[in-house]
């Protein structure tokens, strides 16, 4: 099982130019303990079975998880792949779908749930069924922590998310977040999505870019849907007909796509301008590069109350 560390060089961008106090202690600890994994095997020796990219991944998520994560919290669309969390961490599970209507949003252009690769037992029933952007169901200051895997580029207003991530969080309370490195997945074709990007989404509302983020996403899940056979391959004219055929369907029925994609550079660079930007109180306490994704792991913090305030 090959597991990839935190790069020393993180650590030293952090302190420089987020001003953050990670804890090193912390982050050596979640280092050996990655380390510990990773046991050569004999020189003839099969990789086992087991050691799977997902095995692998896993096993970073709740070393990460144990380190981090205490009492109370929520994870938002944890769908069917909910993150183990440490003993004693109690959790309930957030979702815009009920559980009648969870699997649904796949049945569309002829496919099934089982097409996209999930098995409909696996499926985590929702406690609270709400909107991950909006969470208005989610008392402020009233949790410990909140996960959300691979749930940030689902947003079409991801800066409206984070803020109420955020706000839900009690003083020191830790929001767990993972986005896919858009190099290895399905959006390497796409163009990373910029800081002014979101700041407008968030302004003005994301229904300006909707339409371009379908079709960018339709030719992708064209071009997938051909090559597993679950679509007639078609050319030319054709292949453009049908991937705006299939736009219009997946946006009709509000399918959730990934509306943004970006590296790992772009993911620090847009929480760095978050922060800055709405002069959110929160540090940085550790970013993992873990195998296709990247963890982040942010505390929030009391606010401070700038000099004059009170003058």
């Amino acid at each position: 099982m090959r597991i990839l560390k935190p790069m020393r060089y993180l650590v030293h961008l952090l302190r420089r130019i987020l001003g953050t106090t990670m804890l090193q202690e912390t982050l050596l600890q979640v280092q050996q303990q990655m380390a510990s994994l990773a046991q050569p095997a004999a020189p003839d020796a099969e990789p086992p079975k087991s050691a799977t990219l997902c095995d692998a991944r896993a096993q970073v998520r709740l070393l990460v998880a144990r380190s981090y994560l205490r009492g109370q919290g929520v994870e938002i669309g944890a769908f069917a792949s909910p993150l183990e969390l440490p003993e004693g961490a109690r959790v309930q599970y957030i979702d815009k779908y009920s559980a009648e209507d969870i699997g649904k949003p796949f049945n569309i252009s002829g496919l099934t749930l089982e097409d996209f690769g999930t098995d409909i037992n696996s499926i985590v029933i929702p406690d609270i069924v709400d909107s991950g952007e909006t969470l208005a169901k989610v008392g402020d200051y009233s949790q410990d922590f909140v996960i959300a895997n691979h749930v940030f580029e689902h947003f079409e207003d991801p800066i409206k998310g984070f803020k109420n991530m955020l706000r839900i969080l009690r003083h020191g309370g830790i929001l767990y977040l993972s986005l896919p490195e858009m190099r290895h997945s399905f959006d390497r074709t796409r163009k990373p999505t910029s800081f002014e990007h979101l700041l407008r989404d968030y302004e003005h509302s994301p229904t300006w870019s909707r339409g371009t983020a379908y079709q960018e996403f339709a030719e992708i899940f064209a071009s997938h849907g051909m090559d597993k056979g679950l679509f007639p391959r078609v050319h030319g004219s054709e292949l453009k007909a049908f991937v705006g055929q299939q736009a219009q369907i997946l946006e009709k029925a509000d399918f959730s796509i990934h509306f943004h994609a970006w590296t790992m550079d772009g993911m620090q660079e847009l929480f760095l301008r978050i922060k800055s930007h709405f002069d959110l109180s929160f540090e940085t306490k550790l970013i993992v590069k873990n195998e296709d994704e990247v963890i982040f792991i942010f505390e929030k913090t009391v606010p401070q109350i700038k000099a004059g305030v009170f003058a």
